[in-house]
């Protein structure tokens, strides 16, 4: 392993939600931001920014949000009246006031 620069979080061997970082990852670090490499439980492999982990801005590869589970618990926070009143939007409910 390659000793790393005071600045940079060693977040070999952690895990942040769903992603695990292995324990002999090297982070690559373009343009001042150290990325590192993950393994999703659902078998995905990319690169993550090391802040987006360590603020848990990111806890999948994305598939937490596809996940069916996590869209019904969503979906029942959601008030009745106000799940009502999306629906009666139609497609003006994703596309914003024009």
């Amino acid at each position: 392993m390659i000793p790393l620069d005071r600045k940079i979080n060693d977040l070999r061997g952690r895990r942040f939600g769903r992603l695990q970082i292995p324990t002999t990852a090297e982070p690559r670090i373009p343009r001042h931001h150290a990325e590192w490499p993950y393994l999703c439980d659902c078998g995905a492999k990319g690169w993550v920014r090391g802040t987006r982990l360590t603020q848990g801005r990111q806890v999948s590869c994305g598939c937490y949000r596809a996940d069916p589970a996590v869209r019904q618990a969503a979906r029942l926070r959601t008030p009745a009246k106000r799940r009502r009143e999306i629906a009666g939007m139609g497609g003006l409910a994703r596309r914003g006031p024009q």
